[in-house]
């Protein structure tokens, strides 16, 4: 049993997906006739992977799409402005000022040479060492790595729930050096007040951020982002009584109902199945196209990275982990799934992708030669993306 469509390809003989439930039955058998051994970098290039990858996730997507109940009730959103974040006299770290002394155009969000020690028995461990990174307003980036490589550190420090050893990170100009409701936190497991209803806990920080509305666009404020992800008729159930699924969906209907600065997620959709983190990703990509609030993402899932993304950023291993590589995700929005199927260029994007992911399998040090090959490739995918444009224009 899997939920990951490419595990399951790599893996078995013949494919057998379950109908949503309740009343769950087997749906069409799909044979996997792909020659043995496989590697999953190998096949992302493979005709007939591409094609059976295709047709199980949109038949998935179509009966997930099919047992989908309409129950949302709120169609807009009110005029609701958050509250703004008061200044502070604080000075910026030096870091942030050695580098601001050139002009800065993308520096909305900016991580300056960010460092984090923790203290062991056997000394201190650098686990992040040194992670730049400048953000523009309303971009989204994924950050993606193998376990260890110090994504969710990054992600803890931006949020201001993790101190930071040297360097600072910059939100809208000013320095973060605490948790506060500028930035919303998606964490991978569900983190309500068990005694309070999903309403309840999305209200906890809507009435936080939104003082001069009246009760009742706040209201429709959290009953918006509870509808858009499912809940619309959950909402004035217990999170004590909900599963850790739909745990997970108030939460991240809180994250956006606080129309934050920085929405940062944390492998948001980990512990949900594949039908309802697709359907999540959708409603992400589509509170996000309105909002366009800037969003990093942590993620183990390169399908998940690309949908979502404008840039996603590739990590070495830890400890002493650093940005290892950046890649553009030059795809047309508003995105789907089954869109990016279809893209010529989707299948190099997880290439690269995966390429990156397979030099640093096991903890190992890829050589120079191996990360280079990786660029030329990539360079050779954006030269071919340029002609297509210039051909497209002409």
């Amino acid at each position: 049993m899997t939920n990951d469509v490419d595990e399951a390809i790599l893996l078995a003989d013949r494919i057998v997906p379950l109908t949503p439930g309740p009343n769950a039955t087997f749906g069409p058998s799909f044979d996997v006739k792909i020659a043995r051994p496989r590697e999953r970098a190998a096949m992302n290039s493979d005709a007939d992977f591409i094609h059976l990858r295709a047709s199980i996730t949109e038949y998935l997507m179509d009966v997930g799409l099919s047992a989908k109940p309409e129950t949302a009730r709120v169609e807009t959103l009110p005029n609701v402005v958050p509250i703004s974040i008061k200044s502070t006299s604080k000075p910026l770290p030096a870091a942030y000022r050695e580098k601001a002394q050139s002009p800065i155009e993308s520096g909305y969000v900016e991580f300056s040479n960010v460092i984090k020690i923790y203290p062991t028995p056997k000394g201190p461990l650098t686990v992040v060492d040194g992670f730049d990174l400048k953000m523009k307003k309303g971009e989204f980036v994924s950050i993606i790595g193998h376990s260890g490589c110090g994504k969710s550190t990054v992600l803890s420090m931006a949020a201001g729930l993790n101190p930071i050893n040297a360097g600072g990170v910059i939100l809208d100009g000013r320095e973060i050096s605490g948790a506060g409701p500028d930035r919303a936190v998606v964490f991978q497991a569900p983190s309500l007040m068990p005694w309070l209803s999903a309403r309840e806990n999305v209200a906890l920080g809507v009435d936080r951020v939104y003082p001069k509305a009246s009760p009742a666009e706040r209201r429709d404020v959290v009953e918006y982002y509870l509808e858009r992800v499912g809940l619309g008729d959950a909402m004035n159930r217990s999170a004590a009584d909900m599963s850790n699924g739909m745990r997970q969906r108030v939460g991240i209907a809180r994250a956006f109902a606080l129309s934050p600065k920085l929405l940062l997620l944390d492998e948001p959709f980990g512990m949900l199945d594949s039908l309802t983190r697709w359907e999540l990703q959708e409603v992400l990509m589509e509170v996000w196209s309105r909002t366009k609030v800037t969003a990093i993402c942590v993620t183990h899932d390169v399908d998940e990275a690309i949908l979502l993304a404008d840039r996603v950023v590739m990590m070495s291993n830890g400890p002493n982990a650093r940005i290892g590589n950046i890649m553009e995700v030059d795809l047309p929005r508003p995105r789907s799934r089954k869109a990016l199927l279809d893209h010529p260029d989707y299948y190099a994007y997880r290439e690269e992708l995966l390429e990156f992911l397979e030099v640093y399998e096991g903890g190992a040090s890829p050589a120079e030669a191996q990360l280079a090959a990786i660029r030329e490739k990539r360079d050779q995918r954006i030269d071919r993306q340029n002609i297509t444009k210039r051909l497209a224009a002409e």
